[in-house]
């Protein structure tokens, strides 16, 4: 696999788009493919399929204004028509905390445009809190 730069900037964008609300970038970046997903922080939020993702974006960032994403340098590679990135911007809550996030997302080419397949967007917790004691990191 190779570093891409493209998948980068398509990350940056991304946390661009939630900061602003432009949900229409996720009409155009998410792939109208079967088996397209999109994974959320809350335990409801599992999406599957094209429609329901849309709708569900559109109306979370209808829902939740006022925060920011701040993207940070991710991991973005490929290989033909696959890719991916990792990253950890930093959520912005309107009152100035934040709250630091992972984000990835798994991508296929669709005639010449990366097309997002697979989304997550999660908080990590502590294996301490988790599990009741530390492990190796």
């Amino acid at each position: 696999m190779q570093q891409s730069s493209e998948l980068q900037e398509l990350y940056r964008q991304s946390c661009d788009a939630m900061s602003s609300g432009d949900h229409g970038f996720f009409e155009r970046h998410f792939s109208q493919r079967d088996g397209v997903l999109a994974i959320g922080t809350d335990p409801a939020e599992w999406w599957s399929g094209y429609a329901t993702i849309s709708r569900i974006f559109r109306e979370q960032m209808q829902e939740a204004g006022g925060f920011r994403i701040l993207a940070d340098s991710p991991e973005a590679y490929c290989e033909g028509t696959a890719g991916w990135v990792a990253g950890r911007p930093t959520l912005m809550l309107p009152d100035g905390v934040q709250v630091p996030v992972r984000l990835t997302a798994v991508f296929l080419k669709e005639e010449g445009a990366w097309k997002i397949v697979q989304w997550h967007f999660s908080t990590g917790i502590a294996n301490k809190d988790l599990l009741g004691e530390t492990l190796s990191t």
